[in-house]
């Protein structure tokens, strides 16, 4: 009788898990649940109970059993009590009592099982959901009504679903949906160059309802892979929409491969009890490199029932189904059903002994004839093809050759069940009890350098033929680094955690800092507390064992910093050595050289230090996986390391207020995301008091807006305005304005940079992006009201006050924070007193009410002075007989055209002008400052009378006859500003005082704006010298006109010849004669005056008075 009649192979394991077709009682009563099902089935548990966490997806290879998972899943929420009870036995009592916890369970659950195909992802999940009402007890009418619909496209799904989870909250505990083969959902899309708006608006879905969900996609990569032939643009967000799932790592353990493994095996009661000692030399192997005893006592019975497998071929199956060549524990139990040549089932036609075994050397012979091709393209080609080409060398007996087939199995693939070709090991693959006669067989193996012995392994490698002695030379080089801690220096390890759960509570998206040191000593604090590369943790695995009491003290002083003792510390300084070892070796001259030259060597080297190098991540992987953490001071559980750098970002950043918002969440947003900000800011700026900010449509702005304003109720209707309001917002959003509110109090007065507020925010233990933090603070500086004050950052460096902010402050708010400041006023209660006197004053100035705030008081003062004449606002005499007025009138003149500081100004400034000794009442300083503005404000008025009383002394001619005299100058002078003087003269009839200002402009020869003091002192001169050219052409106009058409104008020249030192000097001017009675009679006091004085003295007297007049007018 053949072993094929003695040996079967269950049914169950004879082709795929199927979730929409498999669910029975029956199903359950052989499933294994290993360690790996329990983690990732309580991993979900405990994720819905905590996080409320709604949508998972379930990572793992082909085959991993992911499938199962669900189906279990499926059984203990199903409606029928017997699929339950039989589900709920497969479970231990840990994971009873964490469902009976988590999920609630009475009615059953609604369960939609989709499994992805040719057919839309529409029609898929949508027949899921029709029979998924059929099969439910207590959901028969909702069948019959929703039998009549069927959604056309993917937006009416989501749709039909909200309203379907909505109506069967009352006959169900809550709506499971399975997606099996999502990834041929996902490629379906991919082909047809479709997005992934389904798995996006259904993630939104499950956090909108309030009927208990769990969506559980099956996976066995991430989504961005499914679309690696579009652009990495895609990727990113197809990336981006995973993040919305919690991922739920999976992949089966080596021992738990074994437990499937012989559990698919069925003996015929026909077969006899193992008396072999295969097992038992197996164990013995596994015990002197890993004396597990548990580990050692569950794999014993584990490997007696799989037989006629040899305990090292089910052993070594579980790693090579994991390759890249493989197809996981689907190739393992399609490798036990296959009757290909050399496969495990034409080895049970061939084979009638039961104490023959499927052997290591058999399993090679399988491997090459089948899937040599496939390995080859393989990561494990290299090793593979030395392996391959050293067994076909050789020219050995057969027994010898098997263990050389054994050698190279262990070699390739047996690490990962921590299985190395060692004497025990070897004798266990073909069952030589007697050591020597193995050690017979290797000698002639070595002979041959087919193998070599690496030591501190105590393990047989393939060897490939080189002049340079690598293996020796590696040996001795790790010799002289045993004391050395270079090794563990050397290594350039960076990786990074992301706090997931963190992540899906606060949608702040954190992540943890991996690094590699020797001992606790080695931490530079200085390096690795500022945290500068963004990353809010460091977690350090330690390669020298610190007890736990200073771990746990060390990391209550730095609460950043998370500790743990390697627990395979020896493993990864083991590596580390060889692999620095090999580097050094490249570097030494000699060897060097011969590696550039020997091909043979080379192609070791390179495969040594690759191999050593993935073995060092590996170790290191595995060092940071399962060793025990301690953070701030406490001793974590045994959690995936995403879940400890949650807990630990949950710690640190207690206060966070939480902003679920990927696109603006984030410390370095997207160009589409940036717009969106800005436009969002410009719309807090102008619309704060419409509803949505005045946003329509669904443009990305409006999603930040619902994340940040309006789900935070930062911005609310309150009697029927929406403003910006402070009083219903999130208990931690409050807190951490508060904090700021104090902060700004405990400043008041001084200007706070905006960027120390961003610090402040930013930092723990509140922990807001870069993205949201223009958007939170500028709403918040908006509920402050009048309490708060502006500032930005001028050319000079300096912050200068804006009156409110506008566009340009909104953009700096985005790009640098830093360029703002604000600063909060605090009055005391005499300032609020003298505020208010000063808003009763600046009322007469704008003729309306000002309210008792420093800008709107503050604002009339400016623009009046701003609004004074440009030679008024830059005059230094205005006051010509009291200096000390003058000087009040400029010095309180400027501080209000200079102002840039409504409080310094008024509560400060202006009274150091007016009062600066602080002697005088405040009605006293407010009448003083009445007086000083009213001397600005009449000062050009002033000017003007003055310019109008000269002008009517030089002209005290009126009506027609001026207007005559200015035509004539106009129509005979050939000087252009001259003829602008008639003109202007000429309008001097006309009311008011503008013909005046333009006639000026004439005189200085420039506009209004420019005029200054020194311009108006010499107008009067030029005022005169005009009237002169003018006089004479009027004259002149009457000498030529005949009699009876003459102006009643007489005009004289008077001229005065002196001899002065440099020759005969004249002095001449045109005057006008007139009737005047008073200049007869001031003639004649002269002459009595002068009667008594000689001829030579009154000429003399005459002389020098002729002589000033006529100088003093030219």
């Amino acid at each position: 009788m053949t072993l094929a009649e003695q040996y079967s192979i269950a049914v169950r394991h004879q082709r795929s898990t199927r979730i929409d077709s498999d669910l029975s009682v029956e199903f359950f009563s052989g499933l294994v649940y290993h360690g790996t099902a329990q983690t990732a089935l309580e991993s979900l548990l405990r994720q819905y109970e905590q996080t409320a966490q709604t949508a998972y997806t379930l990572t793992g290879p082909y085959g991993s059993g992911k499938s199962t998972i669900a189906l279990l899943l499926t059984g203990l929420l199903n409606a029928d009590q017997d699929v339950h009870n039989a589900a709920y036995k497969t479970i231990n009592e840990q994971t009873q009592a964490l469902l009976s916890k988590s999920i609630p369970y009475d009615k059953g659950w609604l369960q939609i099982r989709s499994v992805g195909g040719v057919n839309t992802p529409v029609d898929a999940f949508w027949n899921a959901t029709l029979q998924a009402l059929k099969d439910h007890p207590l959901t028969a009418d909702l069948s019959n009504k929703y039998q009549k619909i069927l959604p056309k496209n993917e937006a009416e799904l989501i749709s039909h679903w909200e309203s379907l989870f909505i109506e069967v909250k009352p006959f169900v505990d809550g709506v499971l949906i399975l997606a099996d083969e999502m990834g041929k959902t996902l490629e379906y899309i991919n082909k047809n160059k479709g997005e992934l708006h389904l798995f996006q608006d259904l993630a939104e879905v499950l956090g909108r309802v309030k009927t208990p969900i769990i969506f559980l996609g099956l996976l066995h990569q991430a989504f961005s892979d499914y679309a690696k032939d579009r652009g990495t643009k895609l990727q990113e967000e197809w990336g981006k929409i995973q993040g919305r799932y919690a991922d739920i790592p999976y992949s089966v353990s080596t021992d738990e491969t074994v437990a499937l493994i012989a559990q698919s095996i069925v003996p015929s009661k026909a077969v006899n009890k193992d008396t072999t000692r295969y097992v038992d030399m197996t164990l013995n192997a596994i015990a002197s490199l890993d004396n597990n005893k548990n580990r050692i006592a569950q794999l014993s019975s584990r490997l007696k029932n799989a037989a006629p497998l040899h305990p090292l071929v089910a052993l070594i199956l579980g790693p090579i189904s994991k390759r890249r060549f493989s197809q996981n524990e689907r190739s393992t139990f399609g490798f036990l059903n296959s009757h290909e040549q050399y496969s495990f089932q034409m080895f049970l036609k061939n084979h009638s002994d039961c104490n023959d075994r499927y052997s290591l050397h058999h399993l090679w012979d399988y491997l090459e004839t089948n899937l040599e091709h496939t390995i080859l393209g393989s990561p494990d080609g290299r090793g593979w093809a030395e392996a391959s080409e050293a067994i076909n060398r050789v020219d050995v007996p057969e027994t010898t050759l098997n263990i050389l087939k054994s050698i190279a199995l262990i070699s390739l693939f047996g690490k990962p069940a921590k299985l190395y070709p060692t004497e025990l090991t070897l004798q266990a693959a073909v069952g030589i009890e007697d050591v020597s006669k193995l050690r017979k067989h290797l000698s002639l193996l070595q002979s041959v350098s087919a193998i070599i012995f690496r030591k501190y392994q105590s393990s047989w490698l393939i060897y490939e033929g080189s002049d340079l002695d690598i293996p020796s030379l590696l040996e001795d080089k790790i010799e002289q680094l045993t004391k050395s801690n270079e090794a563990i220096e050397n290594i350039k390890f960076s990786q990074q955690i992301i706090a997931k759960g963190h992540y899906h509570t606060f949608g702040n998206l954190r992540w943890a800092e991996q690094s590699l040191l020797h001992h606790l000593d080695s931490i530079e604090l200085d390096k690795i507390t500022p945290l500068t590369k963004g990353e809010f943790a460091n977690f350090v695995l330690l390669m020298s064992h610190i007890d736990d009491e200073k771990l746990v003290s060390f990391t209550k002083d730095n609460p950043t910093i998370a500790l743990a003792n390697a627990f395979n510390s020896s493993e990864i300084q083991a590596y580390a050595k060889e692999v620095y070892a090999l580097e050094l070796l490249k570097a030494d001259k000699d060897i060097g050289s011969t590696l550039v030259h020997d091909k043979v060597a080379q192609k070791e080297y390179e495969s040594r230090l690759s191999y050593a190098q993935k073995m060092l991540w590996t170790a290191i992987d595995e060092g940071f996986t399962n060793s025990s953490w301690i953070t701030r001071g406490k001793k974590q559980e045994i959690l995936s390391l995403s879940e400890i750098a949650s807990d630990l970002a949950d710690d640190i950043y207690f206060k966070s207020p939480s902003i679920l918002n990927e696109l603006v969440n984030r410390n370095k947003l997207s160009g589409t995301a940036v717009s969106a900000r800005k436009k969002l800011l410009e719309a807090m700026l102008d619309h704060s008091d419409k509803q949505n900010l005045g946003i329509t449509g669904f443009p990305p702005e409006i999603s930040m807006y619902i994340s940040c304003l309006k789900s935070t109720n930062l911005h609310i209707e309150k009697n029927g305005v929406w403003q910006l309001s402070t009083e219903q917002i999130p208990s931690k959003l409050k807190g951490l304005f508060d904090t700021t509110t104090d902060y700004l109090k405990t400043n008041a007065g001084n200007k706070i940079n905006l960027g120390d507020i961003e610090s402040l925010w930013t930092g723990a233990p509140y922990g807001l992006s870069s993205g949201v933090f223009p958007i939170l603070v500028f709403a918040y500086l908006q509920t402050l009201g009048q309490d708060i004050a502006f500032y930005e950052k001028a050319m000079s460096g300096d912050f200068e006050f804006i009156s409110e902010p506008d566009l340009d402050y909104v953009l700096k708010l985005q790009k640098s924070p830093k360029e703002l400041a604000v600063k909060f006023i605090k009055l005391e209660e005499k300032d609020q007193e003298w505020l208010q006197l000063l808003a009763s004053y600046a009322a007469t100035l704008t003729s309306r009410p000002v309210n008792t705030n420093l800008l709107s008081v503050a604002t009339p003062f400016v623009t009046t002075m701003h609004g004074l004449s440009y030679w008024v606002k830059n005059a230094n005499n205005l006051i010509h007989n009291n200096p000390a007025l003058n000087n009040k009138v400029i010095r309180l003149r400027d501080a209000f055209l200079h102002a840039n500081d409504p409080h310094e100004l008024l509560i400060n400034k202006v009274v150091q002008v007016i009062d600066k000794d602080n002697n005088k009442t405040f009605t006293e300083r407010v009448d003083e400052i009445e007086s000083c503005v009213s001397i600005l404000k009449s000062a050009h008025e002033k000017m003007l009378s003055h310019m109008n009383s000269k002008i009517k002394q030089i002209f005290p001619e009126t009506g027609d006859r001026l207007i005559s005299m200015c035509q004539i100058v106009e129509e005979k002078s050939g000087d252009l500003r001259l003829r602008s003087f008639a003109r202007e003269l000429g309008k001097s009839q006309e009311f008011g005082l503008k013909w005046l200002e333009s006639l000026i402009a004439v005189v200085v020869g420039r506009g209004i704006q420019n005029w200054n003091e020194a311009n108006l002192l010499t107008a009067e001169q030029k005022i005169s010298d005009y009237a002169q050219d003018f006089l004479r052409i009027v004259k002149a106009s009457n000498t030529n006109t005949p009699t009876e058409t003459q102006n009643n104008i007489e005009t004289k020249n008077i001229s005065l010849v002196l001899e002065e030192t440099n020759g005969l000097v004249n002095y001449t001017k045109e005057i006008k004669l007139t009737n005047n009675p008073l200049t007869q009679e001031m003639k004649s006091a002269i002459q009595s005056e002068l009667t008594s004085l000689s001829e030579f003295e009154r000429i003399d007297i005459l002389h020098q008075l002729l002589k000033e007049a006529l100088v003093a007018q030219s």
